[in-house]
This record gives structure tokens, sequence and C-alpha cells, in this order.
């Protein structure tokens, strides 16, 4: 019996190596040149960002090459941020403002808005909460020169403070990128970030848009990504090297809910490499913790792996967006903490608990 279990143990470990493997071969897309591509417009939705809206459209307006159109979207916000919105609008001519009326709200409904006033080819979403690197849109955009693409991600770093959960916030997210671009390199797109997105109009209206997840709070990026990719094959997806920086949540509860947030969309979607990354992800963690309590001995072996393939793929993401390494005891608590959270997390996601999100709750 202890023979099969350790086994077992052993079987989960290496699926879930072989899929850090498939997805974690990365062969980096490069811009190369400056070329002629198609008109932009950039969507800002917007609620209660007036802290971080100035930075965002300031570094949007420093780009190498501007978006044609910028639309900021203002989702019924309650501090200043329409006002902020308007003022860059009266003196700048190609940013406009839009706001939602009383019936409508939320992510989705602020980016149809956008997406029907604008008229440029390629729609570009970001968030208010973002800064741009000044060639993010040119590198971002590059990749439709050839007419075969639809839609290009790219690449998300977290500003860095010196707290534990900022480096742990940080570390995860490095290794979700590096898995992200290898996964839509092998025509797999696991997941996309909507901070940093581009597709052709074209591509949104002939999937339908987010189909029947229009009126789900999360999947404006992936969702979306996917049905694309289904629809148009793996050839028209490209990973950008394209990179925007953005805040970590500030606090656990609000980096909990994030999180469940962006689980609650689990069984929405189309693809099944998602739902299976996911399910050998729950999996190889739940295992880790297993083992140290059946078989200690195996169980520290295959934490050890586990996390020093993790550690690895996180370095290499953190070198390729030229974002400052966390402090090595960061690492360390990171990769004695990960397997419970993702337990803790997996739990939460499975009572399907209310989440909170920019002041509003939704049902999981």
């Amino acid at each position: 019996m202890d023979d099969a279990i350790i086994l077992l143990l052993w079987t989960i470990w290496a699926a879930y190596g072989y899929m850090l493997w498939r997805w974690g071969t990365v062969s980096l897309y490069r811009t190369k040149g400056s070329v002629s591509r198609p008109s932009s417009a950039l969507l800002l939705p917007a609620r209660n960002e007036a802290q971080h809206l100035p930075a965002c459209i300031d570094s949007l307006l420093q780009q190498t090459l501007p978006p044609t159109e910028i639309w900021i979207i203002n989702d019924h916000s309650e501090d200043d941020t329409l006002h902020i919105a308007r003022a860059y609008a009266e003196r700048t001519p190609s940013i406009h403002v839009l706001s939602l009326p009383p019936d409508q709200s939320g992510k989705k409904a602020a980016l149809r808005a956008g997406i029907e006033a604008s008229h440029s080819e390629i729609i570009i979403t970001t968030d208010a909460d973002t800064q741009h690197l000044p060639d993010t849109i040119e590198k971002l955009t590059a990749p439709f020169t050839d007419p075969a693409i639809q839609v290009v991600g790219g690449w998300i770093r977290l500003a860095p403070e010196h707290t534990f959960l900022n480096a742990f916030q940080r570390i995860e997210m490095a290794g979700v990128l590096w898995l992200t671009a290898g996964s839509w390199q092998r025509g797999e797109p696991i997941t996309a970030n909507g901070a940093l997105l581009a597709y052709r109009r074209k591509a949104f209206e002939v999937v339908g848009g987010w189909g029947t997840a229009m009126h789900h709070p999360s999947g404006d990026d992936d969702l979306l990504v996917q049905r694309i990719r289904l629809h148009f094959g793996r050839a028209a997806i490209a990973f950008s090297d394209a990179v925007v920086e953005t805040q970590a949540a500030p606090t656990w509860k609000a980096f909990l809910q994030q999180r469940l947030r962006w689980l609650s969309k689990r069984r929405l979607y189309p693809a099944p490499w998602t739902r299976w990354g996911l399910g050998v992800l729950a999996l190889a963690q739940v295992s880790l913790i297993w083992g140290l309590l059946y078989e200690p001995l195996h169980g520290a072996l295959g934490w050890l792996m586990v996390s020093s393939a993790q550690a690895c793929i996180a370095y290499r993401s953190f070198r390729f967006t030229k974002s400052p390494l966390p402090q090595l005891h960061y690492w360390i608590y990171t990769a004695a903490v990960y397997p419970l959270y993702q337990v803790v997390l997996i739990g939460l996601a499975w009572l399907r608990l209310p989440f909170e999100w920019k002041g509003r709750r939704y049902k999981a």
C-alpha cells in the first residue's frame, strides 16, 4: 500500500513537471524593426481610479507609437476619476471619455461601450492602475503586421515593495506569466491578462465577443483569447515582448478576493487545456502536503523538486521583464507557503464564496 501511494505521488509530480516543461519552454518573441501597422484604439475602463489614472494616461501619452484613439470608460466612479479623465480629454485630441449608463456596469460593459464607440482596427485593453513602458504599445502591436495574427498578449510585472505579501504575488505572477507565454506559443493559451491585451475588431465580432460569459465579472481576457484561438487556429495568436507594470493587491484579503474572482470563471473555459492545467496544479500542491505528512522523505524530495522548478520559471520571467528580484528569504518563504495557499484557495473556490471587486459584491 505504501509503495502504491508513493508511486501515485511521484506520478502526480511527474505530470506537474511535464506541464511546467510543456508550457515553460519559451522562445521569446522580439519586435523586429519599425513597420507600419493598423490603427489602434486603447480601451481604459476605470472605476474609482483617481489615484492611479494620471500616471497611467501620462505613460500612454509618452509612447514611441501612441494608440490612434484612447477611450476612458467611466464605470460609475464615486471619486474624481471622471473629472480627471475629462481634463485630459480637453487638452489631448486622441483621448475620449465615456460614462456607462445607469443600467450598465462592470468591466465587460465598459469594454463593449469602448469597442462600439471606437473606430480603429486593433483593440487594446489595459487597466487604469498600470504604467506602460515607452515602447509597450509599439511592441504589443508589432505582430499585427502579419495578417494571420488575431490576438496578441503581453507581459505584466508587479511594482516591487518590501513586504512578503508583495514578494509572494510577484513570484507567483512571474511564474504564471512565463507559463502563459509558453502556452501561447504551444497554441494552448492557458490564460491572458486584460492589463495588456490586443485583438482585431473583426476577430472579436466573428467569435461573438465573450459569448455567454458577457455578464460574468471576470474573463474579459482569457475567455476571449481561447474563443479566438478555437475559431481561427493556433497561428492566430502571438505573445509579444511588450511589458506593463501594475500594482499588487495591498492586503491578503484583497489578494484572495482577486484570485477567487479569477477562479470563478473556471467552468466557463471553452478550451480543455486550462481546466487540465488547473487540475494538475491543484493535485500537485495538495499531494505535496499529503506527501509531507504521510511520507516525509518523499514529500520533502517532491517539495524540493517542484519548488525548484517553479522558482526557475519565475526567475526567468523576472529577468525578461527587467523586474527587481525579491530577496532570497522571500523566495524561501514563498516555496514553503505556496502549497498551503493553493489548498486554501481550492477550498474557498469549491465553497463558491462570494467575492468583492471595485466595491461590488459578486456571487461565485
